[in-house]
């Protein structure tokens, strides 16, 4: 089947301008709002890398003052970089009581800025309909990658792309092998561990007789983030919150030890291995939006021609239909800022990333979607797609991500690949990393 094209799609132009001050409901007085994103080339007007908030052209800037005129402000980008320097900016500003940033995007670094106290708590300023006004695909449960334990101190604020792990796979190597469809197993309601291994096993062989599997059934990229992608297709978590409001780290609980037994099944019997390209495996786990990526498209369409899916991954014996997220990037507002609604306001106009700056949820969605459809070989595909990103979840969380990954030694990559790559015993391993990555959430939580 083609890949579909964008001419299945409304192409449309968003109107920030016809929302009116009055209807914006903010008057700051000629305020200067001060905003930092590393996103820097992410903007409503054309494509991501047409356009640049650190440097606007014409139609950028016109943009930014139709803003400004409907909040009466003044917006500046500052601090131009990544995360560690926004959180510099903040804290530098909590100190001398100046007001370097009103706004900053985060993911992870989120945890240190928050556990310093240098962030709003958003619990009471966010409405609980609060999301009713976003495209559906950024209607986000709370508690997903906007946290610290139960305190929420991010929101949506970049509209940028919900970046759901899926599985890609080989459609034309599935047929060559006489391989039943993904798809057709996944709609039966058999798309399982089970299934996943039986199919895994039979794409590997040795294809040209020298005695070495040269054909696998499933290729690693970075076995970081695929055992997070493992661990929620079995419904496990990395940590919980006790009855006494305390997070921990809870990695020996049954669906944790299970999954970890799994993917070191599938990684000694030479089924599951990296150092592979694409066209050697006829599965990758991958971020479903990357096959419209210039360079992760070269990746896929220049094997042989063939023609690839994209499917949720198999579910576990725990699992509960859900798929991991790659990362959340959220909207944050430094703890000194004396007007959060209002910032928050400010940048969703500025960003569009909901009504009534967007005026058309579902011509928004329609300009989305067409990034991403061209690069799309089959129906299904868009389909299973949006179905990924409705039921994606963070895992781990931005705090956990700052323990196990930043602050631990040994750091979560080198444990994972021991259990999965060289075969320790993964009760073990957790076992004795477990009270090590503890004690570093709770100096870092003060818990």
């Amino acid at each position: 089947m083609k890949r579909l094209t964008a001419s299945l799609l409304i192409i449309f132009v968003l109107l920030v301008g016809s929302v009116s001050a009055q209807e914006a409901g903010y008057d700051l007085g000629g305020q200067t709002i001060r905003i930092q994103t590393r996103w820097e080339d992410v903007t409503p007007i054309g494509n991501r890398g047409d356009h640049n908030w650190y440097e606007p052209d014409a139609r950028l800037q016109a943009h930014i003052e139709s803003v400004e005129e409907m909040f009466n402000c003044k917006i500046e980008f500052v601090v131009r970089g990544h995360e560690g320097d926004a959180y510099a900016a903040i804290r530098e500003g909590a100190m001398t009581g100046e007001q370097p940033l009103h706004f900053a995007h985060f993911s992870a670094g989120m945890a240190l800025v928050a556990t310093e106290n240098l962030l709003h708590p958003l619990n009471d300023i966010l409405e609980p309909d609060f999301y009713d006004d976003f495209p559906w695909m950024f209607r986000y449960e709370p508690l997903t990658g906007d946290n610290v334990a139960d305190t929420i101190y991010g929101f949506e604020a970049l509209g940028h792309s919900r970046e759901a792990r899926v599985i890609m796979w080989n459609k034309s190597l599935f047929e060559r092998e006489g391989l039943e469809s993904l798809y057709d197993i996944y709609e039966r309601g058999e798309w399982t561990w089970d299934k996943f291994e039986e199919i895994a096993y039979a794409l590997t062989k040795d294809t040209d007789g020298d005695g070495e599997y040269d054909q696998f059934g499933l290729g690693c990229s970075a076995i970081l983030k695929e055992t997070y992608d493992w661990l929620v297709s079995n419904g496990a978590r990395l940590a919980h919150v006790d009855e006494d409001g305390k997070l921990v780290f809870d990695l020996l609980r049954p669906e944790v030890i299970e999954t970890f037994d799994f993917m070191q099944k599938l990684w000694g019997d030479g089924v599951y291995t990296d150092e592979i390209d694409r066209s050697q495996a006829g599965m990758w786990f991958d971020i479903g939006t990357h096959i419209s990526n210039p360079g992760r498209q070269a990746e896929f369409y220049s094997v042989q021609s063939d023609e690839w899916g994209i499917i949720p991954p198999p579910q576990g014996p725990n699992g509960k239909g859900q798929v991991n997220l790659h990362t959340r990037w959220v909207g944050t507002i430094p703890i000194y800022v004396e007007n959060p609604k209002a910032v928050i306001e400010v940048v969703s106009a500025l960003f569009q990333t909901k009504r009534p700056y967007v005026e058309d949820l579902e011509a928004w969605e329609a300009k989305f979607w067409d990034k991403h459809l061209w690069a799309m070989y089959d129906a299904e595909s868009y389909e299973y797609l949006k179905e990924a990103m409705q039921n994606s979840v963070l895992v781990p969380s931005h705090v956990e991500t700052r323990v196990i990954v930043v602050n631990a030694t040994p750091k979560a990559e080198e444990v994972f690949k021991q259990i999965v790559q060289e075969g320790a015993s993964p009760t073990s391993v957790l076992a004795s990393w477990q009270p090590v990555i503890q004690g570093f959430l709770d100096e870092m939580l003060k818990q």
